[in-house]
């Protein structure tokens, strides 16, 4: 019983952030038999394991609910973060763990691997958001003067990552190997995913923002991480046997839990029916909408197959599957998680505040499956899964090279395009279009992770924000289209008529538009980007006000 306390008593002291503890009692509890099995780190890092959750594109250019401070450019820099504070409190936890690991010469342990996954995983985000951060490899006490340190260089934070995350893959086991009642912890598979991603995003940002580092070094990283995935034979794109062209969206609900697909993610607790909550994405705007191409491979401006505006569907005919696997095409019949007999759906609802400000309703992520008695959902949150690795090869390749052959388009984003019905990408093709091929990879990239979170940090690391960034945030075409003179439906396919016996129109406020129809839900007087001081995120004021050594980003 006594073992029984301190464990208790240490898991207690490992997962507290609060830098206030006594923590003298941590260096005791490395004596005797704790830290020294297994099973001790197992139990360790698996809270880590729900230290992530979903992200989305509304502080980008491509999503858009209601005014976003961090989109437009209006936001200040904040007094205290959350996410700043949260995301040192779990690193915290993994220097907790890494450290008795070392005490205990357990350094080998798979778990103890994990743990150095997850202190990557925090840490890039980190790097990601504000570059240069402060940087702890081991479990501090409130005296430490590494606390009020100086931020250490992102460059020396990466090159540790990706060690880290190197030495890590080496102990961790591949997919197949880990036994069907663990299915869902860290794999090699994750951690060189991670890698890759890492590599990718420090290569670009050194690429445009010219900081000195090793560009080619780290895209030979990126590619050699992610085709090191691609070459294990572990992964796979999901399909739906039944479904087939929606596939894309099925991914994201209970019917892509465990699939090949998957190579991280935060699982639903079916033991406990602990929900990951209804995961929702902000309805996308028409720079999005405009970016799935057509079948044939070609934009909306250049493909004959495009079928116009005219109506509520023509724009999703003849385009991209993933299109419409993002966003319900109006009047499509579907299942939803509240409605298992399924309905047709009465769209656009926005004549009571609506579901869908830019008239692009979502679908992405938008479970099928109800639990009696919970209320939540049962889909899983996808963090890496295997698309975003082909797109970093793919990318990484073209990004060194200036080049990518039709062999390694076909082993990447062609993968992800015939999902989404489109026809293959090639030089030929590239060539005989006018096209740029570092545009067309962009853009798959953008269309196939849309709502996951990866928007902005893109046009971040590309140094295209403050291009993108600044434009009016438009909606679906209206003036001129029948989206202009719908009227509402009522459940026996009558229209709703108002008291004079007229047919009543959907939209109690007609949007603002431009001049050509599209609405406008934020004008690009409204938005704005500043290159000198919006490619990095503020730090908390209360953060540099305690620490005089940690400097704030410039001009926030």
């Amino acid at each position: 019983m006594k073992i029984n306390i301190l464990y208790l008593l240490g898991l207690v002291l490992m997962f507290s952030a609060c830098q206030e503890l006594d923590l003298v009692p941590e260096a005791k509890l490395s004596d005797g038999s704790l830290w020294k099995n297994s099973t001790d780190y197992e139990r360790g890092v698996n809270i880590l394991y729900r230290s992530f959750g979903q992200r989305g594109d509304a502080d980008s250019d491509i999503a858009f609910t209601s005014t976003n401070a961090t989109s437009n450019g209006t936001r200040l820099a904040p007094v205290t973060s959350n996410y700043y504070n949260n995301t040192y409190g779990n690193i915290r936890k993994c220097n907790f763990l890494i450290d008795r690991a070392v005490i205990n010469e357990m350094e080998d342990n798979r778990f103890v691997a994990e743990a150095r996954f997850f202190r990557a995983f925090h840490y890039s985000n980190l790097v990601f958001a504000y570059g240069d951060i402060l940087f702890y490899t081991k479990t501090l006490d409130p005296s430490s003067e590494e606390l009020f340190a100086a931020r250490t260089p992102r460059k020396e934070v990466i090159d540790f990552l990706l060690a880290d995350l190197k030495r890590a893959a080496d102990i961790l086991p591949l997919e197949s190997e880990i036994p069907n009642p663990q299915r869902g912890r860290i794999s090699k598979g994750t951690a060189m995913s991670l890698r890759a991603r890492i590599a990718l995003f420090e290569a670009t940002w050194a690429k445009y923002h010219a900081t000195g580092n090793d560009v080619n070094g780290l895209l030979d990283i990126a590619i050699e991480s992610a085709k090191q995935v691609m070459d294990s034979e572990e992964y796979e794109l999901f399909m739906s046997a039944d479904k087939p062209m929606e596939s894309y969206r099925l991914f994201f609900t209970n019917q892509g839990n465990d699939s090949k697909e998957q190579i991280f993610a935060r699982r639903y607790d079916f033991e406990r029916l602990r929900s990951n909550g209804q995961v929702m994405s902000a309805p996308i705007t028409k720079k999005m909408a405009d970016m799935y191409v057509c079948t044939d491979g070609l934009s909306i401006e250049s493909s004959p197959l495009f079928e116009g505006r005219a109506t509520m569907i023509s724009e999703y005919q003849n385009r991209d599957y993933r299109m419409w696997n993002t966003t319900i095409t109006p009047g499509a019949f579907t299942i939803s998680r509240l409605d298992q007999d399924g309905a047709g759906i009465d769209f656009p609802n926005v004549s009571e505040g609506g579901d869908a400000v830019t008239y692009y309703r979502p679908w992405k992520f938008l479970s099928d499956e109800y639990i009696y008695g919970n209320g939540g959902v049962v889909q899983f949150i996808h963090e890496i899964r295997y698309a975003e690795v082909l797109l970093t090869y793919a990318e990484a390749i073209y990004e060194k090279n200036n080049t990518i052959t039709d062999a390694q388009l076909n082993e990447t984003i062609n993968l992800t395009r015939a999902r989404g019905g489109v026809a293959p990408l090639t030089n030929a093709f590239v060539t005989a279009n006018s096209l740029s091929m570092q545009a067309e990879i962009r853009r798959e990239r953008t269309v196939e992770l849309v709502h996951e979170g990866w928007r902005r940090n893109d046009l971040r690391r590309w140094k295209t924000a403050e291009i993108e960034m600044p434009n009016a945030m438009l909606g679906v075409q209206f003036g001129g289209t029948e989206f202009e003179t719908a009227i509402l439906i009522d459940n026996d396919s009558n229209p709703i008529l108002d008291t004079e016996g007229n047919t009543q129109l959907m939209y109690k406020v007609v949007p603002v538009q431009d001049a050509n129809g599209f609405i406008i839900v934020e004008p690009a007087a409204a938005r704005s980007f500043d290159p000198t001081r919006d490619y990095l995120e503020p730090l908390p004021t209360k953060e540099t006000i305690l620490n005089e050594n940690l400097k704030q980003n410039p001009k926030w």
